[in-house]
């Protein structure tokens, strides 16, 4: 006896397998889960739910902490899991200091327990001769949109943020490139932003809902008679919303919003830049352009 799997079903049915002191199965008929011990599995009616366990549901916690790029919220996730007790109450607690990483969480387990849910689904249709049912495709990128705000500056306050950024920017550099490198490769990106001045400069910034600074890009312009490129000048995201997408949509805005101005191409002034911004930057559509290469005279 065949049954169409709408959410109404798959939300009992995940609902069924988070309750740990019952154990259920589908009614074909009813179409709603009823505890196994008054109707026994019955292939012609009564179908055996997805098994789910304390351990299931830690599995699932370490491979979202594994799969987490947030390096902040990843490492205290990471602690509480092998604390060895409080393990799901500590993991909550946790995530509520990073609503955004928290609704990851969730959107991350509705996922993978609809994934459970839909293999179970397609087995069974496999034993009515039926074809499977499509998994639904990984995004994360509505997340994003409703967590953040992404705009242009407007007041002096964006002012302070944008400098900030550009400061944290190249410090960060200094710190990935440790010693007298990394301070003339921070002083190359600095120099570069102010070669171009504030007026022909686009800047993108973003936000929490809350109006907390999460980062922003800028590019810079030089004369009119190269008006079509643009040179990436700084692109930062604060520690606490790494890992979200933030970076990856505000190269995305300011991809469309450049477009749309008859910009045609946006360079990077300088190739020593951080190996998970050029990764990001490729996912964007930036392609190599040269290459940098350091010599160690002392060696």
């Amino acid at each position: 006896m065949n049954f169409d799997l709408t959410e109404e079903i798959r939300n009992q049915i995940i609902f069924a397998m988070e309750d740990q002191g019952t154990s259920y199965v589908f009614d074909a008929v009813q179409l709603k889960t009823v505890p196994a011990k008054d109707f026994p599995a019955d292939e012609d009616r009564y179908y055996s739910i997805p098994g789910w366990d304390s351990m299931s549901g830690f599995r699932l916690m370490e491979r979202f902490v594994d799969l987490l790029r947030n390096p902040m919220a990843r490492e205290s996730l990471r602690g509480v899991l092998y604390s060895g007790r409080g393990v799901f109450k500590g993991f909550k607690l946790v995530l509520k200091e990073y609503p955004e990483v928290e609704r990851l969480w969730h959107s991350f387990k509705d996922r993978s327990m609809n994934q459970t849910i839909v293999s179970w689904y397609n087995a069974l249709l496999e034993s009515w001769g039926l074809e499977h049912l499509e998994e639904e495709p990984d995004d994360d990128a509505e997340l994003v949109h409703d967590d953040f705000v992404f705009r242009v500056p407007a007041s002096e306050t964006d002012e302070d943020a944008i400098f900030l950024c550009a400061s944290l920017f190249v410090k960060e550099l200094e710190d990935i490139h440790p010693g007298e490198p990394g301070r003339v490769i921070s002083e190359l990106w600095e120099n570069q932003r102010y070669a171009f001045s504030e007026e022909s400069e686009y800047v993108m910034l973003a936000e929490t809902v809350d109006g907390d600074f999460a980062g922003c890009i800028t590019v810079g312009f030089g004369s009119q008679s190269n008006a079509h490129t643009g040179v990436l000048t700084s692109l930062y995201v604060m520690p606490r919303y790494r890992g979200l997408g933030v970076g990856r949509v505000l190269v995305e805005k300011c991809q469309e919003e450049l477009h749309e101005k008859d910009v045609q191409w946006i360079l990077t002034g300088s190739s020593a830049i951080p190996a998970g911004a050029a990764t990001m930057l490729s996912k964007c559509g930036f392609e190599p352009m040269g290459t940098g290469l350091i010599l160690n005279l002392a060696d």
